[in-house]
């Protein structure tokens, strides 16, 4: 075997070790970093989709027309869950911002009272309400997502035609998830 031929195999094999080597070492600082991260909360707020016990207003109500100003809106409802936080009444407080329709709220914002860590949200959907969830600092801290048809609010969808609209008040359920 000449010089040319076994160069080519040792050049392979040293860069098959450096691969072997970099996903080791990559191995190792991924298991190393995942001992840091902890298991995320989850409650339940304003009961189940089967059984909802959260309760919403919007004033004015909301219609068809997109509104010229920010409305009104208040959820509230029970905590539930295995962690000790998931207890007590939850309380959004805030506003769905303008222009908002029953077909495209767009934005909505607001404080938040009785969720420990707890201070702020802010979300964005129709039918689909994903809300984020914000420390006092500004901190992402978490997130919500309410689930608003109900078979309790289906007959109210054609408020939203009615002039004073889809004003509650109306059920919902949801999911917090708190990242620790």
């Amino acid at each position: 075997m000449s010089a040319m031929q076994a160069r080519p195999k040792f050049h392979i094999r040293r860069i098959g070790r450096m691969a072997l080597g970099l996903a080791l070492a990559s191995t190792v600082v991924a298991l190393a970093q995942s001992g840091k991260a902890q298991a995320a909360t989850t409650c339940t707020w304003g009961g189940t989709p089967a059984a909802p016990t959260g309760a919403f207003t919007i004033s004015p109500g909301i219609t068809n027309v997109p509104s010229a100003e920010p409305l009104k809106f208040v959820a509230t409802g029970p905590l539930a869950g295995d962690d000790q936080i998931c207890r007590g009444q939850v309380k959004f407080d805030g506003q769905i911002d303008a222009p908002a329709s029953c077909l495209l709220p767009l934005s909505f914002e607001g404080t938040v009272q009785g969720l420990p860590g707890v201070a702020r949200w802010w979300g964005k959907g129709s039918l689909d309400v994903p809300s984020y969830l914000y420390d006092r600092a500004g901190n992402l801290v978490g997130n919500e997502n309410a689930q608003i048809v109900t078979e309790d609010n289906v007959p109210q969808y054609l408020d939203c035609s009615a002039p004073g609209g889809f004003a509650g008040p109306a059920t919902f359920s949801s999911n917090i998830v708190l990242f620790n």
